[in-house]
């Protein structure tokens, strides 16, 4: 493919981006300056912090006037520095998003930072911070444009207009859709994070007593309440957990408006688009053909309410940054009716076969297999409780046992996989759900294993690798096949994975 014939893209980043350095300086420095003002006296403060500030303005004055960016032979091009110049080119048929971040100081210069993610990294291989809007949609689209496999029909030169893409929206979550969400997401774990996350930022500021000071009123409020009678104890107790529930309830919902405020799941050519976000506004474009895995998970709760959430991963999806998923990143659509998922199928895989009527099941033996590793830890925890206490409380330990066939159950019912020409599919869970969807063409290996009580029992677990298994929970997977099965099936993954051009 020859690319002279295509226009080259040159820029540099916006001259607000020492601003912006200045800003994350001053904030960055904020706390760190309130604890060395306790400790040391206001003139050395000021003048470590004078100098800290100095650096950062110095590296945001080079890095503005040496940042440089270009497409060219393929490649996105960048050059930055001064005694010691660093030039990266990245093969655009790799970039696999672009990602465009807007806080709130972003929209009023009207700039964003952009993160280029390619096939195999670790997280973003350029950052282009900052842009101006207008500057970071070129680049988005000229990057996309002279992928050497897009077709010239759905290329999208620079000189072309702007109305010849047109954009479908499939899907766009309203204020209702979003408090759905927050009720439905794990609000305990939310709450708890919250809370981490603040307690995290005062620890500093804190005096250094605080904590003993803590404990010993909790303990004295005990004590207080234990003598009022135990009834009263435990009503105090219960409304601790039910305030708990509810703050836990309102923090959830509150965080999946910030996150999701405005979410857009839209359609441009061959891309899907998202676009979410109230104080922080982000927005990626996302090639359809490098899907790797397909998601459609169900928690508990969202079973019972017959909803569900998309997540995606493509072969540059290898950060395990867990800010990554407090973002957003993480799916490509938050929530939606369970059949609504369905429709939007044959949207994102073109090609992909009709849902399956039914799904072929494992080996029944998997009850048993899970019932064994079941009874076997009941085994334990009633001989631990019968050696520390007198008794026989330790028979108590024991009527576990009928819950964990019930589990085992479920969980046998929701375990199953499909194969057909192009697609294989799994699923598995019992009191939530989780149904992967990998393109055949994109399996990098196929792996059946065997534990030692696989081995007793003659059953194996399937593994389909992919490029990119970071947000879907470790990709398709289906356990207790037969062995023979499972061989089988791993056999006719591989000659159709071979039968098939990969697609980045």
């Amino acid at each position: 493919m020859q690319y002279d014939h295509l226009p080259i893209l040159e820029g540099r980043l916006h001259p607000v981006t020492v601003v912006f350095a200045i800003y994350n300086s001053i904030r960055n420095l904020i706390i760190p300056a309130v604890s060395l003002l306790l400790i040391e006296s206001r003139t050395v403060t000021i003048t470590l912090v004078l100098l800290m500030v100095t650096g950062v303005i110095a590296r945001a004055l080079v890095r503005y006037f040496t940042f440089s960016y270009r497409i060219e032979g393929g490649e996105l091009i960048t050059r930055q520095g001064i005694l010691e110049r660093r030039e990266r080119h990245i093969p655009l048929e790799r970039v696999q998003e672009i990602r465009l971040e807007q806080g709130v100081l972003h929209r009023i210069f009207g700039v964003v930072d952009a993160s280029i993610e390619t096939a195999g990294g670790q997280g973003p291989e350029a950052s282009l911070s900052v842009l101006s809007h207008s500057e970071a949609e070129r680049l988005r689209q000229a990057v996309f444009a002279r992928m050497p496999s897009r077709t010239i029909d759905a290329a999208r030169g620079l000189d072309a207009p702007q109305a010849a893409v047109q954009r479908v929206v499939l899907r766009r979550l309203r204020l209702h859709d979003l408090i759905l969400h927050g009720l439905t997401s794990n609000v305990l774990l939310s709450a708890l994070a919250f809370v981490g996350a603040l307690w995290a930022f005062v620890d500093d500021i804190l005096p250094g007593n605080f904590y003993e000071r803590v404990a010993d009123a909790i303990y004295r409020e005990t004590h207080r309440l234990l003598k009022q009678g135990a009834q009263t104890a435990l009503f105090v107790a219960m409304l601790s957990i039910l305030l708990l529930l509810l703050a836990s309830l309102l923090l959830s919902i509150i965080g999946s408006i910030v996150r999701f405020y405005g979410f857009t799941l839209s359609q441009i050519g061959e891309d899907l688009h998202r676009s979410y976000g109230l104080l922080t506004q982000r927005s990626s474009s996302l090639p359809r053909r490098r899907i790797q895995v397909l998601e459609i998970r169900e928690g508990a709760l969202r079973r019972l309410l017959r909803l569900a959430a998309l997540r995606v991963d493509t072969a540059g999806d290898r950060s395990s940054d867990p800010k990554q998923k407090n973002e957003g990143r993480d799916v490509l659509l938050p929530i939606a009716l369970r059949k609504g998922i369905d429709d939007l199928l044959p949207v994102i895989f073109p090609d992909i076969e009709p849902a399956p009527v039914s799904w072929r099941r494992a080996s029944r033996l998997a009850i048993l297999r899970g019932a064994i590793k079941g009874g076997l830890v009941c085994a334990m925890a009633a001989a631990a409780v019968s050696w520390h206490q007198q008794g026989l409380f330790w028979l108590w330990m024991l009527l576990l046992l009928p819950l964990i066939y019930i589990i085992n159950v479920m969980r046998y019912n929701n375990l199953g996989y499909t194969l057909g020409e192009r697609y294989f599919r799994t699923r598995r869970g019992w009191l939530g759900r989780s149904t992967h969807i990998v393109p055949i063409r994109n399996a990098q290996a196929i792996v059946a294993e065997q534990s030692p009580l696989d081995r007793r029992l003659g059953l194996a677990t399937l593994i389909v690798d992919t490029a990119g298994q970071t947000y879907t929970g470790g990709g398709p997977k289906i356990s207790n096949l037969p062995l023979e099965e499972a061989q089988s099936l791993a056999r006719t993954l591989a000659h159709r994975a071979a039968a098939t051009r990969y697609r980045w």
